[in-house]
């Protein structure tokens, strides 16, 4: 599986560029769902087995990015944050502009601590105020380069093995629930219903693919497959994120949108007990996953999330346990074996 993350990892897309993600997930699929196709927003679904119950895993396709906003006439090139950054990691970030020629690679500069005032030391540097620097010298440049305002921005990291089973990238989120779910229809079988894996556009700024997806296909239950808060690093108290890594996937009991059905809660619970497959659970004061607007979808689609720790969310350099990863998988093919018990 650490292959197959680190493929995803290098699709680079951001909300609403999800092509190049969904390509290599329709290629991990192709030979194991009965049916694939896109629909009319982008989201990826693949179908497997027939009949009741209607299982619908979700995992979005897209990670926080930029857009490029202004071209300076010296050559800089001003962006637009897509999603939740955090701003203050942004400073000194190695970036790629995917323009009409290709990638083209630049740095995030900033003003040098040696020329700056007592004030500048104390505020934090805004976005607004930043640029990226590609080495051209003027605006002419930039756009012989093929780059345009539009283009969308990714950050330049990759996928690197960590000591033991922790393994560290950008885009964790979601990639790893892509990875999941990609891994539990590759190994599902003998089991009752029908499986649609969904890949979901623009999740991060609004959860938009879910609404269209869940609303098409109207599902019995929705399982949105995602990543989580890790909350054992040192800057974190145990009251504000209780997942560990290493511990298992977590599911999320409240998020910032809603609570958990409580039928989908009792399903995934005493799953986990009965295949004595290690579970974790999470009540959130925010975020929120796909599985949150689903019991706004038609007359209301039971819905939960099943999230793999974190750490260092929203960041370049993502770090999680491949044991919470393949726990997760396990998890999740066990629900879905025996969701005809529940729905």
């Amino acid at each position: 599986m650490e292959k197959l993350i680190e493929r995803l990892v290098n699709a680079d897309s951001i909300s609403g560029y999800e092509e190049t993600v969904r390509d290599v997930m329709k290629n991990e699929l192709k030979d194991y769902a009965d049916e694939i196709r896109v629909d009319k927003v982008g989201n990826l679904i693949a179908k497997k087995g027939k009949g009741s119950p209607k299982i619908m895993l979700a995992a979005h396709m897209d990670e926080l990015g930029m857009m490029v906003k202004h071209i300076e006439k010296e050559g800089f090139v001003r962006f637009e944050l897509v999603g939740g950054w955090d701003e203050r990691i942004i400073p000194g970030m190695r970036v790629k502009i995917h323009g009409s020629k290709g990638c083209v690679l630049g740095v995030i500069g900033l003003k040098p601590p040696h020329i700056l005032e007592k004030e500048e030391q104390k505020s934090p540097v805004k976005a607004k105020d930043l640029f990226i620097d590609i080495g051209a010298q003027s605006e002419k440049e930039v756009k012989k380069a093929g780059i345009s305002v539009g283009d969308f921005i990714t950050r330049d990291g990759g996928f690197i093995k960590l000591l033991g089973s922790r393994i560290c990238g950008h885009g964790f989120d979601n990639r790893i629930g892509c990875a999941v779910m990609i891994e539990v229809m590759k190994r599902l079988k003998n089991f009752k219903g029908t499986v649609y894996a969904v890949g979901t556009v623009q999740e991060e700024i609004g959860l938009v693919g879910i609404r269209g997806s869940a609303f098409g296909i109207n599902p019995d239950v929705v399982l949105a497959l995602d990543t989580t808060i890790a909350g054992d690093t040192p800057e974190i108290r145990a009251s504000e994120a209780v997942t560990r890594l290493g511990k298992g996937p977590a599911l999320v009991i409240k998020d910032a949108l809603g609570v958990i059905n409580s039928q989908v809660r009792k399903w995934v619970m005493e799953t986990a007990k009965k295949t004595k497959i290690p579970l974790q659970y999470e009540v959130m004061s925010g975020g929120a996953t796909d599985a949150s607007v689903v019991p706004m979808i038609r007359e209301g689609i039971p819905s939960g999330s099943i999230n793999v720790p974190t750490r260092y969310l929203h960041s370049p350099v993502e770090i999680a346990d491949m044991k919470d990863v393949k726990n997760a998988v396990k998890l999740v093919m066990e629900c879905v074996k025996l969701a005809n018990r529940y729905f």
